[in-house]
């Protein structure tokens, strides 16, 4: 037999092949397997511990599925269980968990292996007789603190924006997979609309051929190309109508000058409320940190004359991000490159729009 640590690399690299974003996720957990564990596997926020007994027995399609299984968890932050009802919502998160990984054709192994969770709250989490009746019992054993669960959830946010990111610049994304990682943050403490951003600006992080001087080692006569990055062109819009407040507008220009630093990227900013802002466009090379220009607002809203300006620019963009409120009067036809609305209003008073992509700020 294989060691336990090979075994375990060829079964994540199996996963990383069929499921990339699952892979890149399994990659960040620890795997260990150990003698006389009390469950089949003991799960947590960073590792994944298989009992030796089970891992002798267990499938590699079995080991494949916990690794996603356990990723899947860490990714949709189920660290904390609402108070009063902690075996009814652990029950929920492996239903959902892998109700997910059946629609992404990872069915679960056979019933009645007994996983334990020990990330949950010591106040919320199963006990342990309650935990061994089922799989995916959570046991409140050495439970993180506040503090650290808080840590936790952060580090896992970024590692999926991580992995998302890189899926969708390879496009080998999964529709399925994404919608459920980008949707549960609204269940919890409203969406993570940073990493809907950077993901949508990940699509369009191209990789370009390019000829350099070839190695004197290289065998004549060939002359080899190499990848590179190339500099996203994306045409970048604010909406400075009276509706939008200063405060959002801060919030914008925070997450314009980000999203330069996130990708290589050329930024054509345009502002306008019912016309475009006098001066625009203002353009941004890669590399360079983008100034506000102190545009003239404050009126009406109308976002028809920003995508007036593609149409009759010329101007090649890769895609349109547009942070407004959504509140104004649209074109009657899509353009004919991918758009992303950055939605901010008080309260939630925002408008969706008719088409494209939406993110709530």
């Amino acid at each position: 037999m294989k060691s336990f640590s090979a075994r375990l690399e060829n079964a994540r690299r199996t996963l990383s092949r069929a499921h990339p974003v699952l892979g890149r996720l399994a990659s960040f957990l620890e795997l260990s397997v150990e003698d006389g564990l009390a469950y089949a596997l003991e799960s947590g926020a960073q590792a994944l511990r298989f009992d030796a007994d089970y891992y002798r027995t267990a499938t590699d399609d079995a080991l494949c599925f916990w690794l996603a299984h356990t990723a899947l968890h860490c990714a949709l932050l189920h660290f904390d269980p609402p108070p009063g009802v902690p075996e009814l919502w652990s029950r929920e998160c492996d239903a959902q968990v892998d109700g997910l990984l059946s629609a992404l054709g990872l069915p679960p192994p056979v019933a009645g292996v007994l996983e334990r969770h020990d990330w949950w709250l010591g106040e919320g989490g199963e006990g342990g007789a309650s935990a061994q009746q089922r799989m995916g019992g959570a046991q409140a054993d050495a439970a993180p603190n506040a503090n650290e669960r808080a840590g936790q959830a952060q580090q896992w946010r970024q590692r999926v924006r991580q992995a998302v990111g890189e899926a969708l610049g390879a496009g080998e994304a999964d529709g399925v997979l994404l919608r459920a990682l980008m949707g549960h943050a609204p269940q919890a403490s409203g969406q993570d609309w940073r990493a809907v951003l950077a993901a949508f600006l990940q699509r369009w992080h191209r990789a370009e051929a390019h000829y350099a001087r070839a190695s004197r080692r290289a065998a004549e006569p060939f002359l080899m190309p190499a990848l590179r990055k190339a500099a996203a062109q994306v045409l970048v819009a604010v909406d400075t109508s009276a509706s939008i407040k200063q405060e959002q507008l801060h919030i914008f220009w925070a997450e314009i000058q980000a999203m330069a630093g996130q990708v290589t990227m050329q930024i054509t900013l345009l502002a306008a409320d019912t016309k475009l802002a006098e001066g625009a466009p203002w353009v941004f090379a890669p590399g360079e940190v983008p100034q506000w220009p102190h545009p003239h607002g404050q009126g009406g809203t109308d976002f028809r004359p920003v995508f007036d300006w593609l149409t009759h620019s010329g101007e090649d963009v890769d895609a349109v991000i547009y942070f407004t409120d959504g509140k104004g009067d649209y074109p009657v036809h899509a353009p004919g490159v991918p758009v992303l609305w950055v939605l901010a209003g008080e309260g939630g008073d925002v408008r969706r729009p008719p088409f494209g992509e939406v993110v709530v700020a």
